[in-house]
């Protein structure tokens, strides 16, 4: 593990008053990590028996959902992930802040259309907010096929 890493993500289970169906990821906002929120997806989809296609396609999804709330993230910022589900969907919202206030920049605005449109085509609900007081949050829902 290289140095530095080891005390910046950190997982912990998070219930819900009174829920077990939570989990919260906080990461710094570096690409490089959120590996780690592909990966929890990936988990908790898979305990939810959905399809391989649903995982790979929530595996995009998320990344997609960290890259469009971390638009004009700050070098300090922080990205927190919180997972929650039912019997036949998973959850995620996201929030990252501090994010720096004003209108996205033209290629920041191209870049959060075509994770829109790109959610769009992976997961059954989703917004990506703008951002207010300095924090940018989002969120998706991914339903498990239904079997045929």
């Amino acid at each position: 593990m290289r140095e530095g890493l080891r005390a910046t993500a950190r997982t912990a289970a998070t219930p819900a008053a009174g829920s077990d169906s939570a989990v919260r990821l906080v990461l710094p906002v570096r690409a490089e990590l959120w590996v780690l929120a592909r990966m929890s997806a990936s988990a908790l989809a898979t305990r939810l028996d959905f399809s391989l296609d649903a995982v790979d396609d929530l595996r995009l999804a998320i990344d997609e959902l960290c890259n469009s709330c971390a638009a004009g993230a700050e070098p300090a910022s922080v990205l927190c992930l919180d997972y929650s589900w039912d019997d036949d969907s998973l959850h995620v919202s996201c929030a990252v802040e501090p994010v720096a206030d004003g209108p996205p920049s033209p290629g920041a605005a191209v870049s959060l259309g075509l994770s829109a449109a790109i959610l769009e085509a992976l997961v059954d609900e989703h917004e990506i907010g703008p951002v207010v007081d300095g924090r940018r949050l989002g969120w998706l829902t991914k339903r498990r096929p239904m079997e045929s």
